[in-house]
């Protein structure tokens, strides 16, 4: 069995050195570390992240990991360039509205003022020439049949630190010497809020830098221990299927909708693209990810 180690946890000589780094951005800025930049000056801190999240309560849990917490930035930068469109456009707010900076209400409503609109094909003959010209709308992402051991960072099993436990089973493991099910029964105990062991078919997606390394892998392989955010895993492929493409047979019933659902989504990457050019936004991923080295 093939063992892949992407990162160990952090070691505290190099927890200290990122807390001391993010001291000094905090110093820098006078309050508050800086997580993304617009060219009119404006910044988005974590302040406004923490503010935001307590209000989005749909989003906290993406918050609680460098993959989500970016993410959600993303979103607090793409309702400023929003409101920055809707005020070019002279787009009317809604009255006590004027001063708040994340409005999702607002930026919605210049989304759908400046985003194209979706419909569906008007016939099976339509659906067919959408299908034969979009392939990567009908593509199923590689997928793996993932097992999945999480523990937060601060946790204890047999009286060692979570990440440390986890690095110590990876030799037996691999040595055939204990079973992966059986250490994830034991980390259950440890940790019974989320699944623990065997998740099924996973699609592994672009937008989550665990999954983006897990596509890598070969089945048999274990990935981990890996540290995110609040959370340490320990990954084990228990299977892989390759991206494919769905056959127009078992496309055709649901391909109208998948066309409107498509052209959403592109949508959404296209103007984001373009309002994020036009506004100079820079997101500092080095500063999210310190959000959570530093803890």
């Amino acid at each position: 069995m093939a063992i892949t180690l992407i990162r160990r946890i952090i070691p505290a000589a190099l927890m200290v050195a990122a807390a001391m780094g993010l001291q000094a951005a905090h110093a820098q800025e006078g309050k508050s570390l800086v997580l993304a930049r617009l060219g009119n000056g404006e910044t988005i801190t974590e302040q406004d992240f923490n503010q935001y999240l307590g209000r989005r309560v749909d989003l906290k849990p993406a918050g609680r990991n460098a993959s989500g917490a970016t993410m959600v930035v993303q979103e607090m930068a793409m309702a400023r360039a929003l409101a920055l469109e809707g005020q070019d456009l002279g787009v009317p707010r809604g009255a006590g509205k004027a001063n708040e900076r994340f409005d999702d209400v607002y930026a919605l409503a210049v989304y759908n003022r400046i985003s194209p609109a979706c419909e569906a094909p008007k016939s099976e003959a339509a659906a067919r020439d959408f299908y034969d010209k979009n392939p990567k709308a009908f593509t199923v992402p590689t997928s793996v049949r993932l097992g999945r051991i999480m523990l937060p960072v601060g946790a204890r099993v047999d009286d060692e630190h979570a990440g440390i436990w986890l690095m110590n089973q990876v030799q037996p493991i691999g040595a055939g010497g204990q079973k992966f099910e059986d250490v994830a029964a034991k980390a259950q105990k440890a940790y019974q809020l989320e699944t623990q062991g065997d998740l099924g078919w996973v699609g592994l997606s672009d937008d989550n830098q665990i999954l983006r390394a897990l596509a890598d892998a070969n089945q048999g392989d274990m990935v981990g221990p890996v540290k995110d955010g609040d959370f340490v895993y320990l990954f084990k492929i228990n299977g892989k299927r390759p991206a494919q493409l769905v056959p127009w047979e078992d496309a055709s019933a649901v391909a109208a909708k998948r066309a409107v659902s498509y052209c959403r989504e592109q949508a959404r990457i296209d103007v984001q693209a373009r309002l994020f050019k036009k506004y100079d936004v820079q997101l500092d991923d080095k500063a999210v990810r310190g959000l959570f080295d530093a803890k």
